[in-house]
C-alpha cells in the first residue's frame, strides 16, 4: 500500500502533515509502518485499517533512538512541583528545558510557592510571589525549540492559594505568559461557596519562617472574575481537582497523588509522570450491520498491548531520572478515541441527543472494561505495575463502577499491568491528517476555506467539504450544507450544554481525563460562561476550557498587527458614517442577559444584548432548550427583531410589525393543559413581551431614554470589560482561519497545529 492510497488520493493536506510531522527523512510508507509498529504485525494491520493510531511523538520518534537521536515517545510530562526555595524553582526551569529538548510538553503546579508579600530571609525581605516565577517558566518554554516549534507548558495553581486572584488575571496582559496554558485547581468547598454565595479562606504556611498568611475571598466574585477572563482570553481553564483525585484507579492509595496535568489537561500525572498516547478510530468499527462491538474489543486488547510495548521500549529514553522512575513505578498509558463526531453521523445519531449519549456510554464502557481485562492478562504474563496494592485498587470507586464481574475476577487473580489506562487527547493533527473529527468533539465545520496560489501569483480561496459531508451530499444530490440532516452537528450549532453532557458520559468511563474545548459564539455572555462551568462541575467533568469566538486571545494569532483604536472612538466614527439602511454596530460594552421562557411547543432562552453606556438593547438571539418549536422560524424572528433595532427602530415598531398576527394553536393548547406559558399568543409576541419587561426593569419605560448616555457613576458601576472587534483566529503560517477543537488550533489549509 502507498501513502496516497492510505490517506486518500485527494488528501493533499494529510500527505503534507505525514511528510512534515511523522515521516523520517526519505522513508517509504511501508518503512514508516514497520518502524512505528515495531514489528508487531497485528498493530501494523490495525494502523493500515485505520482502527488505531499512536499519538504524534510515537509516530515521529519510535525507533529513531537506534540512530542516536535524543527523543522521547511521550507527548506529555508533569515535572515535580517546585518547592518554596530559589534552588528548587530554578531546578524546575532546568527540568523543563531538558524535557522540551527531547520533544515533550510539561505541566507544572506552583501552589507550593509562597504568596506575594511573604517574608524571605534574603536581601529582598519580601517575596514577589508565586506568580512572578511564571515568567521564568514561560521564557524557558519560549527559547527551547522542538523541530521548528516551541515546547508546550501548563501552569496550574490551587484555588486555596492567596495569589489565586492575581493568577487568574495574569494573561489579561497579552504580552505576558503567552507560551503557557494556565488552569485553576478548584475543589468542592470552593464550588459550594460559589453556589451558596459566601466567602472562603485561603491559607498558606511558610515552612522556613513559620509565617501563616490568610486571606478571605468572596467565592462568587472570584468565580465571576475567572469567567470574565475566560470570556475575554479563553483562559484560565478549570480543573475540578476533587473529581481528578477521586475518580481513578489509585484514588484509595494514600501514597499516590497527582502533581498536575499536561498542557492540554487530558493527563493528570504524579510528580515526574508521563504518558504514552494512542487512539481508537471509532468510525472504522461501523459496518453494514451497525457498530461492531466485538471488533472494538479485539482492537482494545491489541492497543493496550501496543502501548505497553512502547512504554517498555521507551523507558530509557525519558529525559530525566525522576521521569524514568515514575514510569517504571506506575506504568501509565493513555488509550483514547478519535472520530466520535463522525461516528454519530454515520449512525444517524444527533450529537448530544439522549440516544447518542446512551450509545456513547455503551461504547465507552466496552472500552474501559476490555482495557482493564487486557491489562490484567498482561499482569499475568509480566507482573503488575511495581507500586500495585491489591487492597487499594479493589476499593477504587472507579473500578467498581466500570469493571464487569469477569474482569474483577481477573484483577483479583493477577493485578493490573498499568495504573492508568484511558484518556482522550486532542488528536488535532492526526484527525486532520485522516480527515476525521477529533477526540469526542463534533466536527468544527463541514466545510472550510482553503487557499491556493493561481498561475497569476494571486491567492485564490475556495470552499472544501470534509469527506463525511461531501459523500452524503453527493449520494443525496445536495448542493448546500444547509440541506444536511439535523444530525450533522458542528461545534458552531451545537448547544454547549449538550457538549458538556457528552463529555460527562465519557468521563464516567475514563480514569484519566479529557482534553476539552467548549466552543461558543461571540455573543455569549459572561453569565453564560459561569453557568457552563457550574454545569461541567455538576456533570462530573475533570476539567474544561471555554473558547468564545472573537475573544481578545485571537489577536495573538493574527498575522498582521492592526493599529488599536479606543472602542468608544471606533464606535463614534462608525456611527458618524452610517448611511440610511445600514445596521448600527453593536456597542463594544454590550452584555448578553439570558431570559428563560416557555412557548406553546417547547422552551426558549432569549439572550438580550444590552449596552450600559447607551442604555439600549443592541441585539438579541434565541437558543432552543430541548426539542419542540419551529427552530429556524424562531431564529429568523429574533434576527429580524434585532435588525429593526439596529436600523434605529424601537419596541413600538416591533409591536406594529407583528400586529395582526393571529394566535398560535400551540399556545392555546399549552394553556388548556395549565402549562406556565410566557405572556403572548405567538413566539414573536412572547419574545416582544420579554423585551418590554427587560426595558422596564432597566428603567427604560420611555423609549427616548434608550439613546441617552449613562452618567459616569452608573457607567463605572455597571460596565463590564469592553468587547473587542470580532476577529477570526488566523493561521500564523498561511493566513487562513484556524479551527479550535479539543484544545488544538488546526489549519485545514496548510496543516499547522498547536496542541501536541
Amino acid at each position: 500500500m502507498e501513502i496516497r492510497e492510505w490517506l486518500g488520493k485527494d488528501n493533499k493536506l494529510g500527505l503534507d502533515i505525514w511528510e512534515k510531522k511523522y515521516k523520517y527523512d526519505g522513508e517509504t510508507f511501508e518503512a514508516w509502518l514497520n518502524r512505528v509498529s515495531g514489528g508487531d504485525k497485528e498493530l501494523k494491520e490495525m494502523i493500515i485499517n485505520k482502527e488505531f493510531i499512536f499519538a504524534g511523538r510515537i509516530l515521529s520518534n519510535r525507533g529513531l533512538a537506534k540512530l542516536g537521536r535524543k527523543i522521547t515517545y511521550s507527548n506529555c510530562y508533569v515535572v515535580t512541583p517546585p518547592e518554596d526555595n530559589l534552588e528548587s524553582i530554578f531546578d524546575t526551569a532546568k527540568k523543563l528545558a531538558r524535557t522540551y529538548s527531547y520533544g515533550g510538553g510539561c505541566g507544572v503546579d506552583i501552589s507550593k510557592l509562597r504568596p506575594k508579600g511573604a517574608e524571605v530571609n534574603n536581601s529582598a525581605k519580601y517575596t514577589t510571589g508565586s506568580i512572578s516565577f511564571m515568567n521564568l517558566y514561560n521564557m524557558t518554554t519560549d527559547i527551547i525549540g522542538q523541530k521548528g516549534r516551541r515546547g508546550a507548558l501548563m501552569i496550574s495553581i490551587d484555588v486555596n492559594h492567596p495569589d489565586v486572584e492575581e493568577f487568574i488575571k495574569v494573561k489579561s496582559d497579552l504580552n505576558k505568559v503567552q507560551k503557557a496554558n494556565i488552569s485553576v485547581r478548584v475543589d468542592e468547598n470552593f464550588m459550594k461557596a460559589v453556589i451558596e454565595d459566601r466567602n472562603y479562606e485561603t491559607v498558606f504556611k511558610v515552612e522556613d519562617t513559620g509565617e501563616i498568611i490568610k486571606k478571605s475571598i468572596d467565592a462568587k466574585k472570584l468565580f465571576k472574575e475567572l469567567a470574565i477572563q475566560n470570556w475575554r482570553f479563553a483562559e484560565p481553564g478549570i480543573l475540578f481537582w476533587d473529581r481528578i483525585s477521586n475518580w481513578n484507579l489509585l484514588s484509595e492509595d494514600e501514597e499516590f497523588e497527582y502533581a498536575g496535568t499536561n498542557p492540554c489537561a487530558e493527563e493528570p500525572l504524579p510528580a515526574g509522570g508521563s504518558c504514552l498516547l494512542g487512539s481508537l478510530i471509532l468510525p472504522s468499527f461501523v459496518g453494514e450491520n451497525g457498530f461492531d462491538f466485538e471488533k472494538l474489543k479485539s482492537a482494545v486488547v491489541k492497543s493496550v498491548k501496543a502501548l505497553n510495548d512502547v512504554l517498555d521500549e521507551g523507558l530509557p529514553l525519558h529525559p530525566l531520572e525522576e521521569q524514568r522512575e515514575s514510569v517504571r513505578d506506575w506504568r501509565q498509558i493513555g488509550l483514547g478515541v478519535l472520530g466520535v463526531g463522525d461516528l454519530l453521523i454515520k449512525l444517524g445519531l444527533k450529537y448530544g441527543a439522549p440516544e447518542s449519549l446512551e450509545f456513547c456510554d455503551k461504547v465507552a464502557r466496552t472500552i474501559i472494561d476490555t482495557a482493564l481485562s487486557a491489562s490484567a492478562l498482561l499482569a499475568k504474563e509480566y507482573g503488575a505495575f511495581p507500586r500495585y496494592k491489591e487492597e487499594k485498587i479493589l476499593q477504587s470507586p472507579f473500578l467498581l463502577e466500570n469493571a464487569s464481574t469477569e474482569t474483577m475476577e481477573l484483577i483479583k487473580e493477577y493485578g493490573l499491568r498499568n495504573s492508568q489506562l484511558l484518556t482522550i487527547a486532542p488528536t488535532g493533527s492526526i484527525g486532520t491528517m485522516l480527515e476525521i473529527s477529533t477526540g469526542i468533539e463534533p466536527n468544527f465545520a463541514f466545510s472550510f476555506t482553503r487557499k491556493t496560489e493561481s498561475l497569476h501569483g494571486e491567492d485564490v480561496y475556495y470552499k472544501v467539504f470534509i469527506p463525511i459531508a461531501k459523500k452524503y451530499m453527493e449520494d443525496n444530490n445536495l448542493t448546500e450544507e444547509d440541506e444536511l440532516p439535523d444530525y450533522f452537528v458542528t461545534a458552531q450549532n451545537l448547544n454547549p450544554y449538550d457538549r458538556i453532557k457528552m463529555q460527562g458520559v465519557w468521563q464516567k468511563r475514563i480514569d484519566a481525563s479529557i482534553s476539552s474545548t467548549i466552543n461558543l459564539v461571540n455573543k455569549v455572555s459572561v453569565e453564560e460562561v459561569e453557568h457552563l462551568y457550574i454545569e461541567g462541575w455538576k456533570n462530573g467533568l475533570k476539567g474544561m476550557t471555554i473558547y468564545r469566538a472573537g475573544c481578545d486571545r485571537e489577536g495573538i494569532l493574527t498575522v498582521e498587527k492592526k493599529e488599536e483604536k479606543n472602542p468608544e472612538q471606533a464606535l463614534k466614527e462608525k456611527m458618524e458614517t452610517i448611511a440610511r439602511g445600514e445596521l448600527k454596530p453593536i456597542a463594544p460594552d454590550t452584555i448578553y442577559y439570558p431570559h428563560k421562557m416557555r412557548i406553546g411547543c417547547g422552551k426558549l432562552k432569549v439572550m438580550i444584548g444590552y449596552s450600559p453606556r447607551e442604555r439600549a438593547i443592541q441585539d438579541l438571539y434565541v437558543i432552543r432548550s430541548g426539542t419542540g418549536g419551529c427552530e429556524k422560524n424562531i431564529q429568523a424572528v429574533a434576527i429580524y427583531m434585532s435588525g429593526i433595532l439596529r436600523l434605529g427602530g424601537n419596541l413600538f415598531m416591533l409591536e406594529d410589525a407583528i400586529d395582526g398576527v393571529s394566535g398560535c394553536t400551540s399556545f392555546a393548547v399549552a394553556r388548556s393543559k395549565n402549562l406556565d406559558v410566557s405572556q403572548g399568543s405567538t413566539c414573536p409576541s412572547a419574545i416582544l413581551n420579554v423585551l418590554k419587561k427587560f426595558e422596564k426593569n432597566m428603567g427604560l419605560s420611555r423609549h427616548s431614554e434608550a439613546i441617552q448616555k449613562i452618567d459616569e457613576e452608573e457607567r463605572k458601576e455597571k460596565e463590564l470589560v469592553a468587547e473587542s472587534e470580532k476577529r477570526k483566529t488566523i493561521c500564523p503560517e498561511c493566513g487562513v482561519e484556524l479551527e479550535i477543537t479539543g484544545g488544538c488550533y488546526t489549519c485545514r489549509n496548510c496543516g499547522y497545529s498547536k496542541c501536541e
